[in-house]
């Protein structure tokens, strides 16, 4: 029950704030008011999509501010995104049929009626709310469906701030439920500011105002298959962290852009050092190696659940694909409770791909605790859940730790599953929604 309320705890919260609304409107007249025909029905649901939508998109915003709190509420900062993902796409919904179910209801009067209640202009609360919808409309459908380069990308997810705030002008400024009762509209005024500073500290104060850590790159180790594992000092306050945590970093250097981007922390916890490994895989990271020693770094962090001492079993079995050895290697230097039985699997095509297997070797031959199982998939296969439950000689009574592709991660996750481990027991480290 503990772990339940660790990883859902967040998610209740958010559901309970979306609905608040919509249990506050069912409270303010009799249900035979709201849906006795056609015309009252659609206007009922439409009104129940605009409020709960609006909670969501002030939620969403809140979720986009990266704060320490995500890590406790949801159990690491990537199921917090995973959740602004989620909620994003819902609320977004729900307010794009908000007036089209008003449409419908006018339609009852006239076709004209319905064209004028959807044409801007015409009514400014109403203006408003279709701006909003607009600006939804773009700036959704050039993330989903456009290429967009990531800094790009974060571009239309500021702008998202204004659509925000036109949809919260057209809350505001119509005639409705809210503005004739006052809790209704003091809870959505309140959100809805929520929502709106946190998102504004995080599309454009944090840059000003923040408490990031600096450091200074001393080493870095250019190692094969494009995997750059760098080595920083740091410069002033040193970033106290648990191996398997990563790190929100923005590189200060001629040789690549200040973007802000997650990277597990390679190294063990220490005061003096800190290690990210970088593998090349697109624009942004095909850029690391041309970094130079003494270029500036900005760390914001720690963050994530991802970590052997967050378990709840002594044994575990901690899967490994390509780069995702990253955190399993900040793990693997730290491991010095010989209590633990934990297995790991270093999954990569071919044996030179493994660039972390010797010291890996090397730790495992000096720490019984730990058993390396290198796995190749091009002699091999892919890695299946089955073929972890029989070298591991069973899954039952163990914590399953994955980071690697999605498709290893979504793929394994099913299988074990299906074998029987509860959602409990498998922790996951994704960064594809960061």
């Amino acid at each position: 029950m503990k772990i339940f309320w660790q990883k859902n705890s967040g998610g209740i919260i958010i559901l309970v704030l979306s609905l608040l609304p919509a249990l506050e409107w069912l409270r303010l007249a009799p249900l035979n008011t709201r849906f006795y025909n056609l015309s009252a029905t659609m206007t009922s649901l439409g009104q129940v999509a605009g409020l709960v939508g609006l909670a969501l998109f002030s939620v969403n915003l809140v979720l986009t501010g990266r704060l320490k709190i995500f890590d406790r509420l949801f159990f690491g900062l990537n199921n917090a995104y995973n959740y602004h993902r989620q909620i994003g796409a819902i609320g977004f919904s729900l307010l794009l049929f908000h007036p089209l179910l008003l449409a419908v209801a006018y339609l009852q009067i006239s076709t004209l009626a319905a064209a004028r209640f959807l044409l801007p202009f015409y009514d400014a609360a109403i203006t408003y709310g279709i701006i909003s919808l607009l600006m939804m409309i773009l700036f959704l459908g050039l993330t989903f469906y456009g290429s967009l380069k990531y800094h790009h990308w974060k571009i239309t997810h500021k702008l998202m701030l204004v659509a925000f705030i036109f949809g919260l002008l057209h809350v505001l400024s119509i005639t409705s439920d809210v503005s004739r009762d006052p809790f209704l509209k003091t809870y959505l005024i309140a959100l809805g500011l929520l929502g709106l500073g946190v998102g504004a500290y995080r599309a454009v104060l944090s840059y000003f105002w923040h408490r990031n850590f600096s450091y200074k790159i001393q080493r870095l180790n250019r190692l094969s298959a494009g995997i750059t594992e760098i080595e920083l000092a740091p410069i002033g306050r040193a970033l106290d962290f648990l191996s398997g945590q990563f790190v929100f970093v923005r590189f200060f250097s001629r040789h690549i852009q200040s973007e802000s981007h997650p990277f597990s922390i390679s190294s063990a916890p220490s005061p003096s050092q800190i290690s990210l490994a970088i593998k090349s895989l697109g624009d942004f990271t095909d850029r690391v190696k041309d970094l130079e020693p003494g270029d500036t770094v900005s760390l914001e962090g720690p963050f994530g659940k991802f970590s052997y001492r967050n378990g709840r079993h002594k044994k575990q079995i901690w899967i490994a694909g390509g780069i995702g050895i990253t955190p399993f290697l900040s793990m693997a230097r730290s491991l010095t409770d010989d209590r633990y039985q934990i297995d790991l699997y270093y999954c990569v095509r071919q044996p030179g791909e493994a660039v972390f297997l010797p010291e890996l070797e090397n730790i495992a031959q000096k720490n019984s605790a730990l058993h390396l199982i290198p796995w190749y998939s091009q002699t091999s296969g892919y890695l299946t859940g089955q073929a972890v439950e029989e070298k591991s000689a069973g899954l039952r009574d163990k914590d399953i730790f994955i980071c690697g592709p999605d498709n290893l991660m979504s793929a394994l996750k099913a299988q074990l599953r299906d074998q029987g481990v509860a959602a409990s027991d498998i922790y996951s480290e994704e960064f594809k929604f960061l």
